[in-house]
């Protein structure tokens, strides 16, 4: 008896390490991708698990539906993660006391790249080519109406306008929806905190009449909205970066290697697109992951 409880423990003991990032599998290592809710982080997994999978001995493993980018943090920290996506303004997302607040982009991802780096071992890679920045959008019929085309513009109307937002946006600090107040001296209506996809059927029915959009998100043209140029320059940048734990990038460094070649490869247009064949048509991430990676010569088909 003694026997079969010591084996079954060791069973399952080994069964959670394989379960965390860096795991064993046949031919190599099994890393471990942790993806956030949204599309764009679920196809930067698939690109990321076809390059390795097909390129070396190793597999990768995608956790989804990681409800927030700290979350995702915290899991690369205790090594559940290797790998991730993130965007350079999550540097502001109160990790560090010190941050110097700029909304130049070079500074900003250099700033990430620095202090995550020291603070949890991570390494922050050169964006991968697109963004991914909050924007106010507006119906192009009104927009168009009233000679709206930046957010100062919007002051007239603000008192008779409701807001729809993410629930995160209202409660950050630097770039909040208080910071926002105090940058363009006014506030809306009303606002209105909601699940994104929820933010976006709410302005299709008129229950708000602006949301803050995301740039890469596909309902901006399928909506026929039209986002605003932040006049102020009030917003940080949001440029998407993959991440890694250094260990697992020193010990491995061909796959190191295929972070590197994926830096600059994805513009905002093409990853919008792609989540507008997820979310619209249905197709799967693995689907149009691979599909642009065989037409950017990428992967051979």
């Amino acid at each position: 008896m003694k026997k079969l409880i010591f084996t079954s423990l060791l069973v399952f003991s080994l069964l959670i390490i394989t379960a965390c990032g860096g795991g064993s599998s046949a031919g190599g290592e099994v890393f471990e991708f942790g993806a956030q809710t949204y599309t764009d982080p679920k196809i930067a997994g698939q690109l990321v698990k076809i390059l390795v999978e097909e390129n070396t001995d190793h597999e990768v493993s995608i956790t989804e539906d990681i409800q927030a980018s700290p979350q995702v943090i915290a899991s690369l920290d205790r090594g559940e993660f290797d790998f991730a996506l993130l965007y350079s303004g999550e540097i502001y997302n109160n990790y560090f006391d010190d941050i110097e607040y700029t909304t130049d982009p070079q500074e900003t991802i250099e700033i990430a790249q620095q202090s995550f780096d020291e603070a949890y071992d991570i390494t922050w890679f050169d964006t991968i080519g697109f963004t991914n920045e909050y924007a106010f959008a507006i119906h192009e019929d009104f927009a168009e109406e009233n000679n709206i085309t930046n957010v100062s513009d919007l002051e007239s109307y603000a008192d008779s306008l409701i807001l729809g937002t993410d629930t995160t946006w209202l409660e950050r600090d630097n770039d909040g929806y208080r910071a926002f107040i105090e940058t363009y001296g006014f506030e809306f209506g009303d606002t209105r905190g909601m699940e994104v996809s929820l933010m976006y059927e709410a302005i299709a029915r008129d229950e708000v009449d602006l949301v803050m959009a995301y740039t890469v998100d596909p309902q901006i043209p399928e909506y026929n909205l039209r986002t605003l140029e932040d006049d102020e320059q009030f917003f940080p940048p949001f440029d998407a970066s993959l991440v890694g734990r250094n260990e697992t990038l020193e010990e491995y460094p061909e796959v190191n290697q295929i972070f590197e070649d994926l830096v600059e490869t994805v513009e905002t247009e093409q990853m919008s697109e792609m989540i507008r064949q997820v979310d619209f048509e249905g197709r799967s991430t693995e689907e149009v992951a691979r599909e642009f990676l065989i037409e950017e010569g990428l992967l051979d088909e």
